[in-house]
């Protein structure tokens, strides 16, 4: 399994000299298989720059995109990505079951007056799924598992097997300070790869939206003997600088745990080999 990160800001957007080095652009994660087959995590505008990767290398796209939840910072570059405009293109778009249907959620973003080209122009073959927590579904080479996760509006996270490997992709998680059993623990047990939302510090930690800690990261991957953490969904005041403090913080704090697991923090164009 290859993972690529090409958004791993949260909230918003932030370029600008303080993020030149981790990026700027919001959630978005590609993970292929032995073969090369696509699946992708989030929408966020990193979704602009795979999509330029994809046409530059002449791919003919038919994948499925996993939305963790629909916030902005999730789902904005799904406007301005370039292989959407290609009618060869299909994508399969997966996302938490809404009181309303994903299809009419999706579009008020790009209804007029908010965009110029509304959904239903777009000439890609898109499709749509709601994804129930709990259960599985079988896309192309890989199996993907979901559970609900605490967090402001219904959002899942996501286990994806392909090859023998396996990764949790965890992200908008505030299930550690919830007062209740953690899901996210059982979910990503022994997994190889844990992306994991590590959007604030201890000092400026804000309950109830949705996020945790560098610290509840590190100790969901001890807990459930995660082999690698990935740190992700950076907080947007977060300079480079800071997120290097992290980083060493992060690995120190594993292995005070007794823990042997990598801790990494997610930059935009890292890649993983799981």
């Amino acid at each position: 399994m290859r993972i690529r990160f090409w958004g791993t800001r949260g909230s918003v957007p932030t370029p600008g000299q303080r993020t030149v080095r981790y990026g700027g652009n919001t959630a978005c994660v590609e993970v292929r298989d032995q073969s090369g087959s696509l699946l992708v995590l989030d929408a966020g505008t990193g979704l602009r720059e795979l999509g330029l990767n994809l046409v530059q290398n002449g791919e003919q796209l038919s994948f499925d995109l996993f939305l963790s939840h629909l916030h902005w910072d999730h789902i904005q570059g799904i406007p301005f990505f370039r292989p959407a405009y290609d009618a060869r293109t299909a994508i399969r778009i997966h996302a938490p079951q809404h009181p309303k249907p994903l299809k009419e959620l999706l579009g008020l973003g790009m209804d007029d007056p908010f965009f110029p080209v509304d959904l239903d122009a777009i000439p890609a073959k898109i499709q749509m799924q709601e994804f129930a927590s709990g259960t599985e579904r079988s896309v192309g080479p890989f199996r993907v598992r979901s559970i609900r996760i605490h967090h402001p509006a219904p959002a899942l996270a996501y286990r994806v097997e392909t090859d023998g490997r396996s990764m949790v992709y965890a992200t908008d998680t505030e299930d550690p300070f919830s007062g209740k059993e953690n899901p996210v623990v059982a979910f990503a047990e022994g997994v190889d790869c844990l992306v994991h939302d590590a959007q604030y510090l201890d000092s400026d930690y804000k309950k109830g939206w949705g996020h945790s800690t560098i610290a509840t990261a590190v100790d969901v991957a001890v807990r459930a003997k995660a082999k690698r953490l990935v740190l992700y969904h950076h907080d947007p005041d977060r300079s480079d600088d800071a997120l290097d403090r992290i980083g060493a913080d992060a690995q120190r704090l594993a292995r005070e745990r007794g823990s042997a697991a990598e801790v990494l923090v997610a930059y935009e164009g890292m890649e993983l080999t799981v």
